[in-house]
């Protein structure tokens, strides 16, 4: 009996994820011209040419994503009831985890996480990116991320989730000249006040801005956006140098008051706290090393 070469599986999987010939080479340890070789076998193989040029990515064909997709699960089967038989260990594992996280996530939380994988996992690597919100169950199913960690509330039910804590929000304006080098010094506003100030907004805290909206559509009023922003560290300097105020997740108060002559006032209106969850496919929902990072994750950020 003749048995293939199933080093083809790995080949399909690379090219399916890094869309390109020279990074797929990269991620298997091969050279460009052995995965050129390997996909010209494969498609003598399938008669078909599976992955084909298209702009600057290689996309695969209608046969070449039915081979990909049972490329997929065979090799998920393989490495969750073959290769996955030898126990994970964290203390000796070098593999790359891929978490996405918003701006406010790098700002905040990326250096807890930092510093857990270093104590638990020196010699493994935390990759941190940004994907679009359209994009992400798509690059969770893929592997391109592990995790996706955020006030995420549109993930779809497909995706498995865990709560990891709750944020509030506060608001912040510009320190009065009495309070100058008490920046983060809790400060009254009425409602009235808060209502008709203008607000920096930032884009990348999107669901605050939501909340913050509904919120004061049901009082009848819209809100009153002086300037909007791509950047969240633009905030503290626009609102310190301003009449303007602004609304943001507690934890930022502090950050802010460092960086800029500002204090934070309690909000004069109630807004829902904000949920932070991370979120992963069932695609790895089993994998040992994922279940492990997936609790280093809850540990490090509760």
């Amino acid at each position: 009996m003749e048995y293939p070469d199933l080093n083809f599986l790995y080949v399909v999987e690379a090219l399916m994820a890094e869309r390109s010939v020279s990074r797929a080479a990269q991620r298997l340890g091969l050279t460009q011209p052995a995965v050129s070789h390997a996909l010209g076998r494969l498609r003598t193989r399938f008669g078909d040419d599976l992955f084909v040029r298209a702009g600057a990515v290689m996309a695969p064909t209608p046969t070449g994503e039915r081979v990909a997709d049972g490329v997929s699960r065979a090799l998920a089967l393989i490495r969750q009831d073959v290769l996955g038989a030898r126990a994970f260990e964290p203390t000796d594992t070098r593999r790359t985890f891929s978490v996405c996280l918003s701006d406010m996530g790098m700002i905040v939380l990326l250096p807890r996480l930092l510093a857990a994988l270093a104590e638990h996992a020196p010699m493994a690597t935390l990759r941190p990116i940004q994907v679009p919100a359209a994009e992400l169950g798509a690059a969770l199913q893929d592997g391109e991320l592990d995790l996706a960690i955020g006030y995420l509330d549109r993930m779809g039910e497909h995706l498995h989730q865990q709560r990891l804590f709750t944020r509030s929000l506060v608001g912040i304006r510009r320190a009065g000249e009495s309070k100058r080098g008490k920046a983060g010094k809790v400060a009254a506003m009425d409602a009235e006040t808060f209502m008709n100030t203008r607000h920096v907004v930032a884009a990348t805290l999107a669901m605050t801005n939501e909340l913050l909206a509904k919120e004061l559509h049901k009082r009848g009023t819209r809100l009153n956006v002086g300037v909007e922003v791509p950047y969240l560290l633009a905030v503290p300097s626009l609102v310190a140098n301003s009449d303007f105020i602004a609304v943001i997740p507690n934890e930022l108060a502090d950050l802010f008051g460092k960086m800029a002559h500002v204090d934070a006032f309690e909000l004069p209106i109630a807004l829902p706290d904000l949920t932070v969850r991370q979120f992963w496919h069932p695609r790895f929902h089993n994998d040992a090393a994922h279940r492990w990072f997936r609790k280093l994750v809850a540990d490090a950020l509760r």
